[in-house]
């Protein structure tokens, strides 16, 4: 019969086993030795590289996925998730920036441009404040975190306001040409957040192997005159970001 400190001794090594698998995975995960969406060693692999039982291994999954490290699909295997983004409601930041402050490498691939009269797009016409006549820079662009798609724009940008854009800047930061090379003066955004199941033409340009749901953004940005100029609907992996904002009581 096994004694209470016996069974107390093998319950404590166990828990050590299954943690020692935790810590070996976050330290290659923050070390950059694997990356977002790169799948890890199988369960029966890592039972016989850390010499323990596939309980114990299913444990450390099981809280590294609890803890937003990993994904785990059935059928497929475990996947580093990596850190979520967080997007800060008050400010108004490019997708380059926001990134850039999680410390992760951004890229731009233009999918589309081309030149379209306002009229074709009436929702998008009133929200840019333009006439019938007036035309619309719109491209889309498939948004990378390194090497991997996290997000697919589809872009509005006023021809009115802004008369030429050299679509090579388009696979960069778009802010920083517009403020550095066109010296326009961004303001703000009004921006509106839900969730939404994705068209097929969205799910596959963020690879997502089965349909659920992403996160939509749309903002109208405005210049310092308080006039519009680019409305954006942007489609995120859900499982990649959080949003934060502060909220204040009104006094009555």
């Amino acid at each position: 019969m096994i004694s209470d400190r016996e069974l107390r001794n093998t319950m404590a090594k166990k828990q050590l086993q299954y943690q020692k698998i935790e810590e070996y995975i976050i330290k290659q995960i923050k070390h950059g030795k694997v990356h977002r969406g790169d799948k890890l060693p199988s369960e029966n692999e890592l039972c016989a590289q850390f010499n323990v039982s596939r309980m114990t291994v299913n444990k450390a999954l099981t809280h590294l996925s609890d803890q937003e490290y990993i994904e785990r699909i059935p059928g497929k295997g475990s996947f580093v998730r990596g850190p979520r983004i967080e997007r800060k409601i008050p400010e108004m930041l490019s997708f380059s920036e926001e990134h850039r402050r999680a410390g992760i490498k951004t890229e731009a691939k233009l999918l589309q441009y081309s030149v379209i009269c306002a009229k074709e797009v009436p929702e998008i016409m009133e929200k840019l404040g333009l006439k019938e006549n007036d035309f619309i820079h719109y491209f889309i662009r498939l948004r990378l975190g390194d090497g991997k798609p996290m997000a697919v724009s589809y872009n509005y940008i006023s021809v009115v306001k802004v008369p030429y854009l050299d679509i090579t800047y388009l696979e960069k930061s778009l802010y920083q040409y517009l403020e550095e090379k066109l010296n326009l003066q961004l303001a703000y955004n009004d921006t509106t957040i839900s969730v939404v199941m994705p068209s097929k033409e969205i799910q596959k340009a963020l690879e997502m192997s089965e349909k659920r749901d992403v996160v939509l953004s749309t903002h109208i940005s405005y210049l310092t005159d308080n006039t519009p100029f680019e409305y954006t609907e942007t489609y995120y992996h859900a499982d990649q970001y959080s949003f934060r904002y502060q909220c204040y009581r009104q006094e009555k």
